[in-house]
C-alpha cells in the first residue's frame, strides 16, 4: 500500500511474493515518488489509456520502481532487435512479441545496462500462450527494446535509400 493522503491509500495490484520487504510498512509518498509520478504520467500521455488506466498505471510504476524483488530477465517472449538500445527510467518503449509479431509498449521503471525492468501497457497480451495484463511486471534485455519515437526500418528500398538511412542512423548514434 502507498499512502498519497490521510485518506487516500493505494493498493497495489502485485502480489506479497513479488514485492521487498519494505512494502509491508506504512510507506508515506515522498517527494521522489511525486517526481517520479510526474514523470511517468507525461510518458502516459503517448499511450491511447483512460484517465484512470494512467493514473493505474503511474501508480503501479512508482510501486514497482521502489519495492519489486530482483527477477531475472524474461527476454524470449520478445524479438532481438537490430541495434542496442539503452532506455531511460520512466520512457515508453516498444518489444516485438516472438510467436505473434505484435508490437507492445512497454513502461522503464528501472532502466538497466544490460536489461531494465517494465510493465506491461496494454490492457491484455497473449505471449507464448501466457495471458498479460496491464501494469504486470517484465525483465527485459535491452537487445529486445526498441525506441518508440526512432523506428528505423533500414531493409526497405534502394541501395541509395539503405545507404541514406545508414547514414541517418549514425547520427542519431553519435
Amino acid at each position: 500500500m502507498l499512502e498519497i493522503a490521510n485518506d487516500m491509500v493505494f493498493r497495489s495490484r502485485y502480489p506479497a511474493k513479488i514485492l521487498t520487504p519494505d512494502a509491508f510498512h506504512s510507506v508515506s509518498f515522498s517527494v521522489d515518488d511525486a517526481t517520479a509520478y510526474y514523470l511517468f504520467y507525461e510518458s502516459c500521455s503517448q499511450l491511447n489509456l483512460t484517465e484512470p488506466q494512467k493514473v493505474e498505471l503511474v501508480l503501479n510504476a512508482i510501486v514497482a520502481a521502489n519495492f519489486i524483488k530482483p527477477q531475472m530477465p524474461k527476454s524470449w517472449y520478445f524479438v532481438q532487435q537490430p541495434m542496442l538500445f539503452t532506455p531511460s527510467f520512466g520512457e515508453v518503449v516498444e518489444a516485438q512479441v516472438q510467436d505473434t509479431g505484435q508490437l507492445v509498449n512497454l513502461f522503464v521503471v528501472e532502466a538497466g545496462i544490460s536489461a531494465s525492468v517494465c510493465l506491461i501497457t496494454e490492457p491484455n497480451v497473449m505471449m507464448a500462450g501466457k495471458h498479460f495484463n496491464m501494469a504486470d511486471v517484465v525483465k527485459v534485455m535491452n537487445d529486445r527494446l526498441a525506441s518508440k519515437h526512432q523506428r528505423i526500418n533500414i531493409t526497405a528500398g534502394t541501395h541509395e535509400d539503405d545507404d541514406e538511412s545508414v547514414i541517418n542512423l549514425f547520427y542519431q548514434v553519435c
